[in-house]
């Protein structure tokens, strides 16, 4: 999530029951790095920090599982 303190954004994700990790981007050096241009944007990082998949707004079941079978 960006532009928020990271307090805010454990507290939006506790709203909406999120259980996937979040992470409090608030100067957005993760967004410019990684080119986020809409949000919610998600991204799947596998493991040594690998980005899987980048989707913008909603990601599917399907997406991850695709994703991670690679």
């Amino acid at each position: 999530m960006t532009g928020g303190a990271a307090v805010d954004t454990l507290a939006w994700a506790d709203t909406y029951g999120l259980t996937a990790p979040v992470v409090a981007d608030a100067p957005a050096n993760l967004a410019g790095s990684w080119g986020v241009s809409a949000i919610p944007a998600q991204h799947l990082i596998g493991r040594g920090g690998v980005i899987l998949s980048t989707n913008q707004y909603h990601i599917s079941t399907d997406v991850i599982d695709e994703a991670l079978a690679r």
